[in-house]
């Protein structure tokens, strides 16, 4: 695929391979750990007995002692879902709460600092995932992982030669080294898989369920040159055989190769930092996704396997009005219809049933499907929406 979309960088990181070179340079032979304090380092650079002149040393290299000024500016860190919230000058004795004007200053400033705090996240276009308490321990060990990040995209319509804007993001995760493929994939949110939505103009809403049954699982990820196919159960689908025939007759791509997502991990993954690769799940539902990292587990991340694959942050959900009212959400999509001008149509269900019904008949010809929006509930049970 390289020869149609030219890539930026020409460096392909292996996963596993990185990782071996980042336990040569952290754990030499004399050394069987991470240097993490001082004694470590006594230990590494080789010397023995007495400790003076290593003290001594360590003074001269101090950075924080000869870097550092009694009039600097201190630097707070700042995280877009963590709202600093604003003090007042005077804290308000618990006695005074039980009077309304004290009320209503108190709800006051939370109402004001929620506003600024949805601002902020306004500014960036996507909401970060709070994190909740929860009691899965800390498992991991810092440098022994390598922690993958990956951003989403929602699927759009592509035409050849048309081009139609920028994909718009929709989530980010954070994925281990030897976590599979599959256990990304059952975390991703898609209302797609919700479906499949049938057409269901003679058979009102209300007939749209799988009565129960769980959504279909057929799938692939496209990285790199290779097809990594969910064949967890004898009904899902290879979507890639047919991209694969396909592609052998095309002269300007090469041999694309083929895997099973349920036994590759993220180890075992080649790609390119930032080049475009492809999830594509029921049927047609198409999104585009990067690496956009790909590095060491630190202490400061999350230590508990339990919580990987972690939802980082996801785009802000966007209301879709009614083509006919435009005041409510659209529920439903309307296609091949000649009294409506757009197509497809969104449109609600109060005006569907005034317009394109009359005592509970069709008005003319047109094709009806259920539409879910474009928000989501989350799945992670220690994960939490921010408040906007």
């Amino acid at each position: 695929m390289e020869n149609i979309y030219k890539p930026k960088s020409n460096k392909v990181i292996h996963v596993w391979e990185a990782l071996a070179q980042f336990h040569e340079q952290l754990y030499p032979e004399k050394l069987s750990r991470i240097v993490e304090s001082e004694s470590d380092i006594f230990e590494a650079i080789g010397l023995t007995g007495n400790s003076t002149d290593f003290d001594k040393l360590l003074l001269s290299i101090d950075v924080g002692e000869h870097l550092t000024n009694p009039k600097d500016v201190p630097v707070s860190s700042f995280h877009p879902s963590k709202a600093h919230s604003i003090h007042m000058i005077a804290k308000v004795p618990k006695k005074a709460t039980q009077f309304n004007c004290v009320q209503r200053a108190l709800e006051a400033q939370e109402s004001k600092a929620k506003r600024n705090k949805e601002v902020k996240l306004r500014y960036t276009r996507h909401k970060y995932a709070e994190e909740k308490q929860c009691q899965e321990p800390n498992d991991l060990i810092p440098y022994r992982e390598m922690l993958i990040k990956l951003r989403f995209y929602e699927p759009f319509k592509y035409k050849p030669g048309r081009r139609l804007g920028h994909p718009r993001f929709s989530q980010e995760y954070y994925v281990l080294s030897s976590q599979y493929l599959t256990d990304l994939k059952d975390k991703i949110l898609c209302n797609c898989d919700e479906g499949p939505y049938y057409e269901i103009s003679n058979k009102k809403l209300q007939h749209n369920e799988r009565n129960g049954q769980p959504p279909p699982k057929s799938g692939f990820f496209f990285i790199h040159d290779t097809f990594y196919n969910d064949l967890r159960e004898e009904s899902n689908h290879d979507y890639s055989s047919v991209i694969q025939k396909w592609a052998e007759r095309q002269h300007m791509i090469n041999e694309l190769k083929s895997a099973r997502m349920e036994n590759t991990r993220f180890g075992d993954l080649r790609f390119r930092i930032g080049y475009p690769q492809l999830y594509q799940h029921q049927g047609n539902c198409e999104h585009i996704f990067v690496v956009s990292d790909c590095r060491l587990l630190t202490k400061s991340d999350v230590l508990s396997r339990a919580r990987y694959p972690l939802l980082n942050s996801y785009g802000f959900p966007r209301d879709v009005p009614c083509n006919i009212c435009g005041h409510s959400e659209a529920q439903v999509i309307v296609r091949n219809c000649n009294r409506i001008i757009f197509d497809p149509a969104y449109i609600c269900e109060t005006c569907m049933e005034s317009y394109l019904y009359k005592d509970g008949n069709k008005i003319g010809e047109f094709e009806l499907y259920k539409f879910t929006g474009t928000k989501f509930s989350l799945k992670d049970d220690c994960v939490a929406e921010t408040d906007t």
